[in-house]
């Protein structure tokens, strides 16, 4: 009888480890081979390690730079933060950049540096205009504002910065072209930028404890957020921290911050039954005052309105865009710094300007050129308590206003509301929002150039704007005749500048001219602060003058509708 063979059996866990022992054997050595092979590749190819050196370090370059010049911020920090946080931002760079060339095939490439192109310019022209970075929520609240504005792209555009981008363009085409003699490994290419991404990721794991993105809740924006890790970052930050409520919270937040600094140390005045309120585009403190060759004065009107008047250099509100500074002055608190509020679901429109007059006898009116979609101000003004709204739509509509691209000319929008404001019998505020001198200043016809012919450059186009608006302003001022207070501020500065003349702007912070004009007496003899630091140095802001303003509103208007003694005796508080 034949002997059966024995067998030994072998257990089933020791031949799976052994299985797969072999299996990460065999992978890390494929690894090791794969990354063998492609640095034995860039050792053979200096042609193709040289250009792709070259379109490595320019996309670096570039993307830092873009990054350093709009990622400005408010906030302080330490020393060693403001050393370490643009290296590190470089390194991720670097990091980032390395990984994408090392992992896309070069049409890829081609695809990925074009967009950027478009979106590093992007970057440029709206910090160019809102010396603020550019914000993911103001992307998705104000894009059809973009879109409007896209006709006047051109203008806007920094030239000097289209043309470096251009430059740093036209090197990274150019090395993805030189380098097309040899493919790089595919698989070891892989592996490689695998690596470089794997060092990118834990990289960016020690800046969130180092600057965690949370704090995007509180008070640090995409600049201080971006100082140390770039743009994404913040922006997912932005979607991930302040949706659903969050947005809203903080704009309530805002409101709880009172501004009312200027009525405790300022003189009472008389104010008239007519009040206009008016917010003048990008009007800038200093062009008051200044004369082209030392001799043409640009605002002739305006420089004999600030010596009768009250007038202050106080810090704007303009956070997202122009709207922020027509929501301060109707609602008499600071709007939000994330978003455009009349945006923001569910903010409470209370003891808002026109209520607060509504309150006294007056009835407060609306005036602007442009559509009431723009900024989405009718149906945020359509809750503040105004009395009539009159837009772009009604001036075209009642009026038979002609309007450009841009909307109904400032000089028409006065014209109506001055011959309403001399018809109304009861006590009655405008309030107007003027549109033609807004960027790129090309809305003129060629008829309107006083100052300059023939304009070269887009100064010499917004100093041609300003003596637009100071001729509008005097026809209006004239035309509402007297009987008459008038607010007069700036929603901005302008950001154009050349080597004479300058916008007023600086470390991150913009100012406006704010004027309070009386038809009858000079308020420049009551203003108790005209010879205080406080009047010019930006201690006080848009909301401080308004919160005043409402003031002797209040104070000279009783509840039972009848004005008191339009020029009683001023009174001591």
């Amino acid at each position: 009888m034949l002997k059966q063979p024995t067998t030994t059996s072998v257990p089933a866990t020791a031949l799976g480890d052994a299985e797969q022992s072999q299996v990460s054997g065999g992978i890390a050595a494929r690894t090791r081979a794969s990354l063998r092979e492609f640095g034995n590749f860039c050792a053979s190819q200096p042609m193709w390690l040289a250009t792709m050196t070259l379109f490595v370090l320019t996309w670096t370059i570039e993307l830092y730079v873009v990054q350093d010049v709009t990622l400005i911020y408010p906030n302080e920090t330490t020393l060693r933060f403001a050393f370490w946080a643009p290296k590190i931002r470089l390194a991720l760079d670097l990091l980032f950049v390395t990984c994408l060339t090392l992992c896309l095939r070069r049409r890829w490439l081609a695809v990925l540096v074009i967009l950027g192109y478009f979106a590093y310019l992007g970057l440029l022209t709206y910090f160019h205009y809102f010396q603020r970075p550019l914000s993911m929520l103001t992307i998705f609240g104000n894009w059809r504002e973009g879109v409007q504005l896209s006709g006047f792209a051109l203008n806007l555009i920094p030239l000097q910065a289209a043309v470096m981008l251009a430059l740093a363009l036209a090197c990274e085409l150019g090395a993805l072209v030189l380098s097309r003699g040899a493919s790089m490994p595919r698989r070891g290419g892989l592996i490689a930028g695998a690596l470089v991404g794997t060092a990118y990721c834990g990289l960016y794991l020690v800046t969130l404890g180092l600057d965690p993105l949370d704090a995007v809740q509180t008070t640090r924006g995409v600049g201080r957020l971006g100082e140390i890790r770039g743009y994404m970052g913040p922006w997912f930050a932005e979607w991930y921290y302040l949706r659903d409520n969050k947005v809203l919270e903080q704009a309530l937040e805002y409101r709880k911050v009172k501004y009312d600094r200027l009525a405790p140390i300022e003189a009472d005045i008389p104010i008239h039954k007519h009040l206009v309120i008016l917010q003048a585009e990008s009007l800038d403190y200093n062009v008051l005052g200044y004369k082209v060759d030392g001799t043409i004065e640009v605002t002739p009107f305006l420089n004999a309105l600030r010596k009768r008047s009250m007038f202050y250099r106080v810090t704007a509100m303009h956070f997202n865009g122009s709207s922020d500074a027509d929501f301060a002055a109707l609602n008499a608190v600071s709007g939000s710094r994330h978003e455009n509020t009349y945006l923001i679901p569910g903010y409470p429109y209370e003891n808002t300007t026109p209520q607060a007059l509504a309150r006294v006898g007056f009835e407060t009116y609306s005036f602007h050129g442009n559509s009431g979609e723009f900024y989405s101000r009718r149906g945020a003004f359509e809750q503040m308590g105004f009395a009539g709204l009159v837009f772009q739509e009604e001036l075209e509509r009642d009026y038979a206003a002609k309007s450009d691209r841009w909307g109904v000319k400032d000089a028409d929008v006065l014209a109506v509301s001055a011959q309403k404001m001399r018809t109304a019998h009861s006590p009655t505020c405008h309030f107007v929002i003027t549109l033609t001198t807004h960027v790129p200043y090309n809305q003129l016809p060629a008829s309107e150039f006083q100052i300059f012919p023939r304009p070269r450059t887009i100064v010499e186009n917004y100093l041609n704007n300003m003596r637009y608006l100071d001729n509008c302003l005097r026809e209006y001022v004239t035309a509402l005749g007297s009987g008459t207070t008038i607010v007069i501020y700036a929603d901005h500065p302008t950001e154009e500048g050349d080597s004479d003349f300058s916008p007023d702007r600086a470390n991150g912070r913009e100012f406006i001219p704010c004027f309070i004009y009386d038809s009858d007496d000079d308020l420049s003899k009551l203003q108790k602060t005209r010879k205080l630091a406080a009047a010019r140095d930006g201690t006080l802001n848009l909301v401080d003058v308004i919160n005043y303003v409402r003031h002797q509103v209040e104070r000279q208007f009783n509840v039972s509708n009848e004005p008191s003694q339009e020029h009683a005796e001023p009174v001591t508080r």
